[in-house]
């Protein structure tokens, strides 16, 4: 218990009473974890026993998880790729009954011997919610589409120009449902935006798994089993991405009214003026060589595990690469840019806030219930201010952050008090990102703003 969190001195409680708080809590703690998170109103975090607090911490409340909007999934939608999936799987099993098992190599007979959908079909088949139905249903098809591949190589039938040239085929889908939505038109910029940022998203992915179509293919093509079967499934998976990409732009149009405006000067102007803010602090690499050069700062103290943690979580160097798979796709880009900056500006108001000094040996289990607390009173107070659907996908790093602190406390594998502290910078990183959120997120949702 520090000074600063004992009771005033006219209030002592006895030792009497204290002790029969302590009983009272820990009654309270035997019971609903609810009733202990509002039990919690009555004690100072830092007077209750450290794994009481610790316990605490992980119970009192996250941001919800579905806090972050997502474009909503209808069941008709759902049930067709499950159907998909479903007719990709006879297909691999029909492909793998004709293979003679004992006549191929011991990775291959791993790789078929499997359910082919490695238990995603199942999932899927036996989930209510369409969205997870169609989660699991696109996740499945890469493992279907796998076993498909791996079959038709042992069979003796792989053809490597037909992955290149569907390949091809899907990075021009890909293109073209880009440029269908270039102009981001919107009504409602609060949501419009969001159904855009949603539709690149997976014309990103997309980019990403898809790898055959910029090959000159033919018989001198060098690949192996594993790469031709990953192939494979990964352009199944990217097939049902697009038809979900393309399920979106129509939810999208078909919610724009008569009053539309082009946003795309719109985004371009605010991922510049981000980057202008953005280079105003050092850049990754600047970072690192000040922390290593600080007092020879490494993480075996309370301070030093803070720095390193910081570092790790606000001075990101993916922001600053553009890559082929997000060409032309502003909305991402001005989400991934908010974010970044956003992680920046925590970092100041989070080493702050965690009130650590360099000669500390310790870091007191209330201290991060304090930090996690203050960062859900923030996000709360953030989130009923800018409730948007954009300002929801902006805003899930920083809700990220604080489920991550959780992680962090649980899964520790070093002393307390470093669990501890690496859980209130994931609190307090989370709070500083939503404390800037409507810098970021309101000049481009009001559709008045200059």
């Amino acid at each position: 218990m520090s000074p600063n969190d004992a009771p005033p001195a006219d209030d002592s409680p006895s030792d009497e009473r204290s002790s029969l708080s302590r009983r009272q809590l820990l009654g309270l703690v035997g019971g609903a974890g609810a009733g202990a998170v509002g039990g919690i109103g009555w004690f100072r975090p830092t007077w209750l026993p450290d794994p009481i607090t610790d316990w605490l911490t992980t119970v009192y409340p996250d941001p919800s998880s579905n806090y972050v909007w997502q474009p909503p999934v209808s069941d008709e939608h759902a049930d067709a790729a499950v159907a998909n999936l479903e007719s990709v799987v006879e297909r691999a099993e029909e492909l793998r009954s004709q293979v003679d098992l004992d006549s191929v190599d011991e990775d291959m007979r791993f790789h078929l011997r499997g359910s082919p959908a490695g238990g995603h079909l199942e999932s899927a088949k036996e989930e209510r919610n369409a969205r997870h139905r169609l989660r699991s249903a696109t996740t499945g098809l890469q493992y279907a589409g796998e076993t498909v591949g791996y079959a038709t190589i042992a069979l003796g039938d792989d053809d490597p120009e037909f992955l290149v040239e569907r390949g091809r085929e899907l990075e021009q889908e890909i293109d073209d449902l880009a440029a269908s939505v270039s102009e981001y038109r919107v009504s409602d910029p609060g949501r419009d935006l969001a159904f855009l940022y949603s539709i690149e998203r997976l014309l990103s992915v997309t980019r990403l798994t898809v790898g055959w179509g910029d090959s000159d293919g033919g018989e001198s093509m060098n690949y192996s089993a594993h790469d031709f079967a990953g192939e494979w499934g990964s352009q199944l998976q990217a097939q049902q991405r697009l038809r979900t990409a393309r399920y979106h732009r129509e939810q999208y149009r078909a919610n724009l009214g008569a009053d539309t405006i082009p946003y795309r000067d719109r985004l371009a102007d605010a991922i510049d003026a981000f980057w202008t803010r953005i280079d105003e602090y050092p850049r990754r690499s600047e970072v690192r060589t000040t922390i290593e050069e600080e007092r020879d700062l490494d993480q075996s103290t309370p301070y030093g595990a803070a720095r390193w943690e910081l570092f790790t979580l606000c001075f990101d160097n993916d922001a600053r690469y553009v890559g082929e798979y997000e060409r032309g796709l502003t909305a991402k880009q001005f989400v991934d840019t908010a974010r970044a900056l956003l992680a920046r500006r925590a970092h100041d108001f989070a080493l702050d806030a965690l009130d650590v000094d360099p000669g500390d040996t310790d870091y007191d289990s209330g201290r991060s219930f304090r930090a996690k607390r203050r960062a859900m009173r923030n996000f709360r107070a953030t989130r009923d201010e800018y409730d948007s659907p954009i300002a929801g996908i902006v805003a899930s790093e920083a809700a990220s952050r604080i489920r991550a602190g959780d992680v962090s406390l649980e899964m520790g594998d070093g002393p307390a008090w470093k669990e501890r502290v690496e859980s209130a910078v994931y609190y307090l990183v989370g709070a500083g990102m939503m404390r800037e959120l409507g810098n970021v997120v309101e000049p481009v949702v009001n559709r008045d703003a200059t």
